[in-house]
């Protein structure tokens, strides 16, 4: 089984940095094409709409995505590795991950855990991980 189509969540979070660098290694100069997604968390606001901070606010972290992604791929070109990058909005995460799997049908979805410190942060993160992986509609690989 040949795995042409890789999507890779991406958050700049050390972990996501270990999935990259790991998929890099395993498929350089195999044809596999990666595909970098970044999801901007769309908060939920108490009115009906956007205020001028939080849609700023927005705008700041995409093009914070988009810097890392560029950097990303120039890694990716030297190593002979084919990438694209998306960013979307998402309200949650592990659904716009798998959501955007089936659509692209990729052939398989990489993750890291992030090491977490607070126990609120370990049911949230380590959550998106775990409902990717139980809902994955491709096999899924866990780097550890």
């Amino acid at each position: 089984m040949k795995i042409e189509k890789i999507l890779v969540p991406y958050d700049a979070t050390p972990s996501s940095e270990k999935a990259i660098k790991k998929i890099f290694a395993l498929i350089e100069n195999q044809g596999s094409k990666v595909v970098l997604l970044s999801c901007i968390r769309d908060k939920a606001t108490f009115g009906f709409f956007k205020t001028k901070s939080d849609k700023k606010e927005i705008e700041q972290e995409k093009n914070k995505a988009k810097k890392y992604h560029e950097i990303i791929k120039k890694v990716a070109e030297k190593q002979g590795i084919l990438m694209n990058s998306k960013i979307i909005k998402s309200d949650l995460e592990s659904q716009s991950i798998i959501e955007y799997a089936k659509k692209e049908k990729v052939d398989m979805i990489v993750m890291s855990r992030s090491k977490l410190s607070t126990h609120a942060e370990k049911m949230y993160y380590n959550s998106t991980v775990d409902a990717v992986f139980k809902n994955a509609p491709c096999p899924f690989l866990y780097i550890p």
